[in-house]
């Protein structure tokens, strides 16, 4: 059940989201710092390798999103920040939305299936 490829891309555009939020904060929480280089994560990299199911298994969605994770030399500001953090925080519930969509159908076809 659990297995469809539309589950695992968005459980992995999931955790990618979720491990870019962390990056993303620590980007602000180091906008004064010294030599600091921003990172983000690029989600069409992410998105491409999770589709292609090039990952290995046992590797889990953790390697795709470390080699997506990139550093970015653009000068930093606040604002800039923010507008990715809320950008990221809409994609976040999106995804979850759709998961939960995906369960939804799924506990329909089960209780088709049982009656």
């Amino acid at each position: 059940m659990f297995e469809t490829q539309g589950f695992k891309v968005m459980k992995g555009l999931t955790d990618a989201s979720m491990q870019r939020q962390e990056v993303l904060s620590n980007n602000l929480a180091n906008i004064q710092t010294e030599g600091f280089v921003r990172q983000d994560i690029d989600f069409g990299s992410v998105l491409g390798e999770l589709k292609s199911g090039i990952a290995p298994a046992e590797e889990g969605n953790n390697g795709t999103i470390a080699r997506a994770r990139y550093q970015d030399n653009t000068k930093m500001t606040l604002e800039s920040e923010m507008s990715k953090l809320y950008d990221n925080h809409m994609r976040y519930l999106l995804l979850v939305k759709a998961l939960g969509h995906h369960f939804e159908h799924m506990k329909k076809a089960l209780e088709v299936r049982a009656s």
